[in-house]
């Protein structure tokens, strides 16, 4: 089963006309990364990537579960309903833009753990370049991130839909883990391959 079914049926979203207009009314994540998707493609022209730029399943698979807990938080309306636009609006560009310059980047690690290095891995180190620049204004989208997320938990509370925001929890502790985990992860392995091909440029002069 596809993954993109296999979230579509656990958010609990209905095909009645409320819940339809209610999912035309916002912009999923996932219709946003679809749409994201085809303008890089026919922009760049890189429709088929490399395997090995692919995101990890088991990191997509945690993005689309966040994607859907909170559609779900903002389908309940209300206060909760609305606290859930609020994290969205913050939440979403930075899901987005962190799949092309994070999450591809760490699809590299098991290729590169097995000695595989392409060609068309040069263009790392310049992204990985672009990921450190952008450190301070990541963190920034963190805080809002966070504040949005304890914001949602407290409103969830009052109006007793807590099961709803229970993934906020989980956005928080994803947060910490990009910060100390996945980003040095990724920088990691653009210094690694700047070295790399910095000693296969110089072989070859020789």
């Amino acid at each position: 089963m596809k993954i993109q079914n296999r979230i579509s049926n656990s958010s609990g979203i209905g095909h009645s006309g409320q819940s339809r207009a209610a999912r035309f009314a916002l912009c999923s994540c996932g219709e946003a990364r679809a749409r994201r998707g085809k303008a890089v493609a026919t922009r760049e022209d890189q429709s088929d990537q490399p395997q090995e730029f692919k995101i990890p399943e088991p990191l997509r698979i945690d993005q689309n579960d966040l994607c859907a807990a909170l559609e779900r938080a903002i389908l309940s309306g209300g206060k909760t309903g609305n606290a859930a636009k609020k994290l969205l609006k913050v939440l979403q560009p930075h899901l987005l833009e962190e799949e092309e310059d994070l999450l591809q980047t760490l699809g590299l690690l098991v290729p590169l753990a097995q000695g595989k290095i392409s060609a068309e891995m040069r263009s790392v180190p310049l992204k990985a370049e672009h990921l450190k620049s952008r450190m301070f204004k990541i963190m920034r989208e963190h805080i809002a991130i966070i504040e949005a997320s304890r914001n949602l938990a407290q409103v969830a509370r009052a109006e007793r839909k807590l099961k709803l925001a229970a993934f906020t929890e989980h956005l928080i502790l994803r947060a910490w883990t990009d910060e100390v985990v996945f980003y040095p992860a990724a920088i990691l392995i653009g210094e690694y391959l700047k070295l790399r091909f910095a000693e296969r440029d110089q072989s070859l002069k020789v």
